[in-house]
């Protein structure tokens, strides 16, 4: 009976766009990364062939990270679409065995999972008959080194994942908290990761990683470019202690959930009151009722706000994943705050901030892009849109008080990551906490990055015809903001989305050097956001009209009055702005491309090869005066050299390699200038 099951399940999703799409974006990345120099997904192609064993193996390994988020879907749908649909109580009346329906369904999401992996062996195959593909880069097509990557890594993996968010379901009977438990599993992972950097913990990784990825990275540490390219990964040794081991961690999870689970319905909530027929009927009056026509808009998003806020902040899931955020960021500061170029360093403000940045921002980007997707699509979800699209309510209120809800969100992991950082510190003996320091780099300046996704964010779920599209929409517009302007030679942030110049604090300066860059951009970008959230709050998704001719009749007819100047404004401010902008970075300090630098690099080379063994004077002395003031966060320099000429012959040409953000002067008595080489210095 389960297999029957099984296999519904599986024809259900071989019919689904969701599992292609999913197959499709990771065929498409890795096809990408072993075909073009230009994208760089886990692994680094340097010595070995690009279809080697141990880039199979190791591009299956790391995918599953990958394939976390997007099992939830598969393993979701498996255990609660007879509760979504509102179909189990017929599905449970029927004369079906517990053991057939988990059983089956869970076989079913697990194989389903699998197939999206696939994509690692379509994408390298591929690449391989490409006519732009480089012979000597490619190895023979070997089989074996797939066959052993699928059935030692991508089931086994697929089978962990599953277990363990089909367990969360069937328990929980909740659509989020899947999703919640598959970003803590992540989480755990890469905490995992920071405490076993140490050699000293080497040995257990084996026993840490659910997934394969760093016990393949131990398995293959000492291999030489001749077994990467010739050995496919065997079911042997430490990998096979982590799969018996991760397999049977998982197999018991089933079981666990097995045990628990209950074709019953779960017991409502507080107490039945029992009614006596016997008793007197009550006379009640007819209400009257005094609707509010006239109900202030702010009252209304006031009370809007105040339940999304309610909703969210308190729901069970954001407090999971508050605390899984917290944790791995303490965790990643209390390990790495006092480390700094292999040397014991003091945990100042500044470095504290960066890392932060590099341990939590890539899950605020994961809160925003989910948390978007729940707010937009919450009424349909809770299948609310029909009564909440038929109140007088205003699209734009709508779309605030959610914009809004995530970004209160946003803020509180920012607020929740600073005092992190200060608690690590004292933690430290280290007591100069600079809060403004603090509130400045992540309550303004980090925040405004998170507010010009979380609009974007808005306005693709938006547009999109359903949750799932607007995802992959999303994260594929992240990824090619992302990778796709340096392979096009364009280094400007006017096209990059929310890009702004970096900013580097110091105790002598600040960020005075780069604030005013900084702030244009931002103020570029705000103008920029605020046209996108017009135009998210003109589609705004209400009723039940989906095709895009009444969508844009619909935006056509929401558009007028004051959103006409609104508009016009933010367009005039954009243009400005950029205007602005373009004239500092194109024509008084030009930016050029990464492929421009290295044509340029290539041309002085070519320029001034011939020089390269001509007799030029050495420097025979130095002498430096430097003058630190602490209290204005000053300094000043100055260099004296004693350059001498060490050859029995006068020198005809002396060259001289300036750094072209000063302004140099060299005086050579006697001497004229021959050539100022403006362009390639």
């Amino acid at each position: 009976m389960f297999w029957r099951i099984t296999w519904f399940e599986i024809r259900y999703w071989l019919r689904s766009k969701m599992l292609w799409v999913f197959f499709g974006v990771i065929a498409l990345a890795v096809f990408a990364a072993v075909s073009t120099p230009n994208v760089m997904l886990f692994i680094v192609l340097t010595n070995t062939h690009h279809n080697a064993p141990f880039v199979i193996s190791g591009y299956y390994s790391a995918i599953s990270l990958i394939m976390l988020l997007m099992a939830a879907a598969f393993v979701n749908s498996a255990a609660l679409r007879d509760f979504r649909f509102n179909t189990n109580q017929i599905i449970f009346s029927t004369p079906m065995r517990r053991r057939d329906y988990l059983l089956g369904r869970f076989i079913g999401a697990t194989l389903v999972s699998t197939i999206p992996m696939l994509g690692v062996s379509a994408g390298i195959l591929a690449a391989k008959y490409m006519p732009w593909a480089d012979p000597d880069q490619w190895g023979a097509v070997h089989w074996a080194a797939h066959l052993h990557a699928i059935f030692i890594l991508a089931l086994p993996n697929a089978l962990i994942i599953a277990a363990i968010l089909y367990a969360i379901a069937v328990l929980a009977r909740n659509e989020i908290v899947p999703f919640v438990g598959a970003l803590v599993l992540l989480i755990g992972y890469i905490a995992a990761g920071v405490l076993l950097q140490d050699l000293r913990h080497e040995d257990l990784v084996v026993f840490a990683d659910p997934f394969g990825i760093r016990t393949f990275a131990l398995v293959t540490k000492y291999w030489t470019v001749a077994d990467k390219n010739s050995i496919p990964i065997a079911f042997s040794g430490l990998m096979l202690w982590n799969r018996l081991l991760w397999i049977g961690v998982a197999g018991a999870i089933f079981v666990f959930s097995y045990s628990r689970f209950s074709f019953t319905e779960k017991a409502a909530k507080g107490k039945l009151v029992k009614t006596d027929s016997q008793a007197p009927p009550i006379a009640m009056g007819r209400p009257i009722l005094h609707p509010n026509r006239k109900a202030s808009p702010w009252l209304q998003l006031v009370q809007s706000l105040r339940i999304h806020l309610r909703g969210m902040l308190v729901s069970v899931p954001f407090i999971i994943i508050m605390l899984a955020g917290g944790i791995n960021c303490l965790l990643a500061l209390m390990f790495s705050a006092t480390a700094g170029y292999g040397n014991h360093t003091l945990p100042v403000t500044y470095w504290v901030i960066d890392l932060i940045r590099n341990t939590l921002y890539l899950f605020v980007i994961v809160v925003i892009t989910f948390y978007a997707g729940a707010l937009v699509w919450k009424d349909k979800d809770e299948r609310m849109d029909e009564i909440v699209d038929a109140t007088p309510v205003p699209e734009w209120l709508s779309y605030v008080t959610r914009l809004v809800t995530l970004l209160v969100m946003v803020m509180l992991i920012q607020v929740c990551a600073l005092l992190s950082g200060i608690v690590v510190q004292a933690w430290h003996g280290y007591h100069r906490f600079q809060p403004g320091l603090y509130s400045y780099d992540l309550l303004v300046r980090d925040f405004s990055l998170f507010v010009f996704l979380a609009v974007f964010a808005f306005f693709i779920l938006a547009l999109s015809p359903n949750k799932y599209a607007g995802y992959f929409g999303y994260i594929a517009f992240l990824t090619a903001n992302a990778f796709i302007w340096q392979p096009l030679n364009v280094a400007t942030n006017l096209v990059q989305f929310a890009g702004t110049p970096n900013v580097t604090h110091s105790d002598m300066f600040g960020d005075a050097p780069y604030r005013a860059a900084w702030s244009w951009f931002t103020l570029y970008w705000l103008f920029f956001c605020g046209l996108l959230a017009i135009l998210t709050v003109m589609f705004w998704p209400r009723g039940k009209q989906d095709r895009w001719g009444g969508r844009f009749r619909d935006a056509s007819r929401r558009f007028h009055g004051g959103w006409i100047s609104v508009s016009l404004l933010c367009l005039l401010a954009f243009g400005a702005t950029g205007g602005w902008i373009w004239y500092n970075t194109a024509v008084v300090n030009r930016v050029v491309g990464p492929k421009t630098l290295q044509r340029r690099q290539s041309e002085y080379e070519k320029a001034y090869k011939q020089f390269e063994k001509m007799q030029q004077p050495r420097v025979r002395g130095v002498k430096y005066a430097i003058d630190v003031y602490p209290e204005s966060r000053n300094i000043e320099m100055r260099g004296e050299q004693v350059i001498q000429n060490p050859f029995s012959q006068p020198l005809r040409e002396i060259h001289f390699t300036v750094d072209p953000n000063y302004v140099t002067e060299i005086d050579i008595p006697g001497a004229s200038l021959r050539k100022d080489d403006k362009i390639l210095y």
